[in-house]
C-alpha cells in the first residue's frame, strides 16, 4: 500500500515535470538540472537512510520521513516558479529523480526492502518483490496518465497552471498522508553480526554494477525523455504520456512472470539476459522513423529492463547477511546508482540541446551494456539460498 500511494504521486510528478517547467519559461538544461539536483540530495538521503536503518535497528522511522519530505516539494512548485525554490524542492523530496515511485522506492527504498525480505521466506522472496514492484509500477503509470490532466483542462478551457497546481498540491497531501502508514508497522529485532570485510567486498560488487546502470539510465531520465519522443515525432504532451505510461504498464505486467522466469533461467542468467536485449531495442530507436513503432519498441524495450529489476532487489537481499541488507541497498543504490544517475540528466540536457538530442539514447545503451556483462562476471557463481540444496549462500 505505502509503494503504491507514494508511485501515484511521483508517477504524475516525473511524468509531468518537463512539460510544467517548459510552462513556466525552462529549456532542458533547467529540467536536466532539477533532476541533477533532486537525484543528488536523493542519492544522500538513501545511503543515510540505509545505514542508519541498520545501526538503529529501526527502519519503519525511515519510511515516516521519506513520506513527510514529500509535501514542502509539493508546496513549493504549487506556489512558485523561482528556479532557486525549484531546486530548493526537488532537492527536499526528489522531483524528476527516482523519488519515492516506480519499483526503486527511493529514499525509502533501503528500509522498505530489507523489512520485506525479513517477513518472506527464501523461497517466497521473488514472488514478493515482484509483487511489491508490480503495485508500485502500475500505480506510477497510473500517475503518467494523471499527467494529461493539464493537456485536457486546457481543451476545456481551465488555465494549465491551476491544474498543476491542485495536483502539486494532492502530491503534497499524499506525502502527508503515506508519513503515517507505516507507524502500523511491526518491525522483528535484529542483532548486527561481524565479518566486516567480507559483507563490504560483496557490497561494493552491487555498488560498481549499480554505478554502470545509474549514469546511463540517468541519460535518459522520464522528463527528458518525454521531450525527446515530443521533439523527434512533434507529438503532443498528451500523446508522449500515454506511451510512458504504457511502458511502465508493461513493465508491471511482467513483473508477474518474473519470478518464473528467474526460477527457469537462473536468478543471475534471467536479470543479465532480458537487460541485454532490452539494451538493444534502446539502441535502436532513434532510427525508428515512425512514433507508432517507436512507442512500441520503447514499451517492449521497457518490459525487458522492468522484468529483472524485483528480481535483482531480491536477490541482493537473498545474499547479503540480515543486519546488512538496508546498508547495502542503501550503498549500492544511493552511492552506487544515484550520484551517477544524479550526475547525468545535466549533461545529457547540454547534449541533447547542444549536440544532438539521440546522443545520451546511445550513450545510454552502451553503459547498459557494460552493466549487464560486469554483473554476469561478479555474481554468475553466486547463488541465493532458495537455488542451492541447503538453503545457504554459495559463491563458485
Amino acid at each position: 500500500m505505502l509503494r503504491a500511494i507514494r508511485s501515484f504521486a511521483y508517477g504524475f510528478l516525473n511524468t509531468s515535470l518537463g512539460f510544467y517547467m517548459s510552462l513556466i519559461g525552462y529549456g532542458l538544461f533547467e529540467v536536466g538540472l532539477v533532476t541533477t539536483v533532486a537525484g543528488s540530495f536523493s542519492a544522500a538521503l538513501i545511503v543515510a537512510s540505509g545505514v542508519l536503518a541498520d545501526r538503529l535497528h529501526s527502519r519503519k522511522t525511515f519510511l515516516t520521513l521519506s513520506g513527510l519530505l514529500m509535501v514542502p516539494l509539493g508546496l513549493l512548485y504549487a506556489f512558485t516558479t523561482s528556479l532557486p525554490l525549484l531546486l530548493l524542492g526537488a532537492a527536499i523530496g526528489g522531483a524528476g529523480s527516482a523519488g519515492g515511485g516506480g519499483p526503486g522506492g527511493g529514499p525509502f527504498g533501503p528500509a522498505q526492502q530489507a523489512l520485506l525480505a525479513d517477513k518472506v521466506a527464501d523461497e517466497r522472496r521473488h514472488r514478493a518483490f515482484s509483487i511489491n514492484a508490480f503495485a508500485g509500477t502500475l500505480m506510477f503509470s497510473a500517475g503518467a496518465v494523471v499527467a494529461r490532466l493539464p493537456r485536457v483542462g486546457a481543451s476545456m478551457g481551465l488555465d494549465q497552471m491551476v491544474v498543476y497546481r491542485w495536483l502539486l498540491l494532492t502530491f503534497a497531501a499524499i506525502g502527508a498522508f503515506s508519513a503515517l502508514i507505516p507507524l502500523w508497522i511491526r518491525e522483528a529485532p535484529f542483532k548486527t553480526e561481524k565479518q566486516r570485510g567480507q559483507k563490504g567486498k560483496l557490497i561494493g560488487k552491487f555498488t560498481v554494477t549499480a554505478i554502470l546502470n545509474g549514469f546511463g539510465m540517468g541519460l535518459i531520465p522520464t522528463p527528458l525523455i518525454t521531450l525527446w519522443f515530443s521533439m523527434k515525432y512533434g507529438v503532443s504532451e498528451a500523446s508522449v504520456s500515454l506511451v510512458i505510461g504504457a511502458a511502465n504498464l508493461a513493465g508491471a505486467l511482467s513483473y508477474i512472470v518474473a519470478p518464473r522466469l528467474a526460477k527457469m533461467l537462473g536468478t543471475v542468467n534471467m536479470i543479465v539476459s532480458t537487460r541485454a536485449i532490452g539494451v538493444v531495442l534502446l539502441a535502436v530507436l532513434p532510427f525508428i522513423s515512425s512514433f507508432p513503432i517507436a512507442a512500441v519498441a520503447y514499451t517492449i524495450r521497457g518490459v525487458l529492463s522492468s522484468v529483472g529489476f524485483p528480481i535483482r532487489q531480491s536477490y541482493m537481499m537473498g545474499v547479503v547477511d540480515r543486519d546488512s541488507r538496508s546498508t547495502a541497498v542503501g550503498i549500492s543504490s544511493g552511492l552506487g546508482w544515484g550520484l551517477p544517475y544524479a550526475v547525468s540528466p545535466v549533461l545529457s540536457g547540454v547534449v541533447m540541446e547542444e549536440v544532438s538530442s539521440s546522443l545520451p539514447l546511445f550513450v545510454s545503451a552502451g553503459l547498459q551494456g557494460l552493466n549487464s556483462l560486469v554483473y554476469y562476471t561478479f555474481f554468475r557463481h553466486l547463488k541465493p539460498p532458495e537455488e542451492t540444496n541447503d538453503g545457504s549462500t554459495v559463491a563458485g
